[in-house]
């Protein structure tokens, strides 16, 4: 059974919109199922998972940034010798409760990793409570790889409450609080200077752990060379996507360096990962708004 949180947990300074009120109800009422929160960036969805966690009353519980935990898991699993039963019981004990923010799977290795995880957590009978940014049918998007991730889908939507929010306002175009990340700037500079480039960090074939290692005990990065996402590969795109996901979420100041204005070096790219990407980014124009250092609205 799924731990519940009480209700007051999600009292807040503002009116919650329907869709989050549906996903507190859900929340708050017990079921077998975990809970798969989904939708565009900025509804509220991490923190409706961060006050679900403060609010259930159970120490046997875990919560953990997808990016971070999948490095660890990659680590402790190579470490016990391609075990994987082994690298849960390293990571997760006895927890009764795992919630997951921003689940989302790109890369068919690492899904085939991903679907024996789900398996697992499953047969252990752990409490799963994910935020994503996409539906369980979009995960994996790559259409050369998709079909084969279908299994696994379906497995989340059988064993999981599949929840959308997705009401009228990005909170983070009005929220007020200044973070190291948001202290950063977008510049509009000339190729060189100082700094690691964006081939360096996106061309390259890096992964996600590659950038956890990067920003450990690093407070400052500058990114210089960061062309139009549109002239960039599939992969180096993924790359970078991935890259702001870090230092949003490591809080890490950076000073993005490009030939391009920040509100039109995304042009021409869609997709769910860039929608994301590009809502982060325009933190560091409103955090810096009339500033000389950063392009204006």
């Amino acid at each position: 059974m799924r731990p519940i949180a009480a209700p007051d947990a999600f009292a807040a300074e503002f009116v919650l919109d329907a869709r989050q009120r549906a996903a507190v109800d859900v929340l708050t009422s017990p079921d077998r199922r975990g809970v798969y929160l989904w939708g565009p960036v900025g509804r509220g969805k991490t923190w409706l998972l961060d006050r679900y966690m403060s609010g259930v009353d159970t120490e046997a519980k875990k919560r953990v940034h997808f990016h971070s935990f999948f490095r660890d898991l990659h680590a402790s699993y190579f470490r016990h010798g391609f075990s994987l039963e082994k690298a849960l019981d390293e990571l997760l004990g006895t927890i009764e409760l795992l919630c997951f923010d921003e689940f989302h799977v790109h890369d068919i290795g690492d899904a085939r990793l991903i679907a024996r995880m789900l398996e697992s957590l499953f047969t252990r009978k752990i409490a799963l409570v994910t935020t994503s940014n996409y539906p369980p049918d979009g995960l994996l998007p790559n259409p050369l790889f998709h079909d084969a991730f279908v299994p696994t889908i379906e497995l989340l939507k059988k064993r999981m409450q599949v929840v959308l929010v997705d009401g009228p306002t990005d909170y983070r175009t009005i929220a007020g609080a200044r973070t190291h990340f948001a202290a950063g700037t977008w510049s509009v500079a000339e190729r060189g200077g100082d700094g690691i480039t964006f081939a360096e960090l996106c061309d390259a074939p890096k992964s996600t752990g590659d950038y956890l290692t990067m920003i450990e005990n690093r407070r400052v990065l500058t990114i210089t060379d960061i062309p139009q996402l549109k002239d960039a590969s599939r992969d180096a795109v993924q790359r970078f996507s991935n890259l702001v996901d870090v230092l949003y979420d490591g809080d890490i100041r950076t000073e993005f360096h490009s030939p391009t204005p920040l509100d039109a070096f995304a042009d021409g790219c869609v997709g769910l990962d860039i929608d994301r990407i590009v809502s982060r980014l325009d933190q560091l124009r409103r955090s810096n708004r009339g500033s000389d250092s950063a392009e204006s609205a």
